[in-house]
């Protein structure tokens, strides 16, 4: 397990408005930390917010918790729309990896932001 979440994409929120699914995570670009909202499947809402409320350490509510994509996945042999990820979750000086499932399309989409090299391909997605 890294001992840093340098160049990590972070989750941060995910919400539904007007029946429309979106995410948000932060991801550093040539330096600049850019957040990015995108669209997701109605099924990963659920998910989701699971993830933010997941809260495995003892500190709760002395400090936020953080949720990192460590690049790290596997598919689920029950269901080809599925697959498991892995986040570290932080909290304080507490650090910890943990699976959550999720589908394929929402980790797609996390892996082809990590591979953006240029702010302008996505200039469209970059919420202010």
């Amino acid at each position: 397990m890294r001992d840093s979440n340098d160049q990590m994409i972070e989750l941060l929120d995910v919400k539904c408005e007007q029946n429309v699914y979106s995410a948000l995570v932060r991801h550093t670009i040539n330096n600049e930390q850019l957040k990015i909202r995108f669209s997701i499947i109605p099924a990963d809402y659920p998910r989701l917010k699971n993830i933010f409320q997941f809260r495995p350490f003892e500190n709760t509510g002395v400090a936020p918790y953080r949720y990192f994509f460590t690049l790290s996945y596997s598919k689920d042999s029950k269901d080809k729309e599925l697959a498991c990820m892995n986040l570290r979750v932080e909290q304080l000086e507490n650090h910890k990896q943990f699976e959550f499932q999720v589908s394929r399309k929402y980790i797609s989409n996390l892996l082809w932001i990590n591979t953006i090299t240029e702010k302008r391909q996505i200039e469209h997605l970059i919420e202010k």
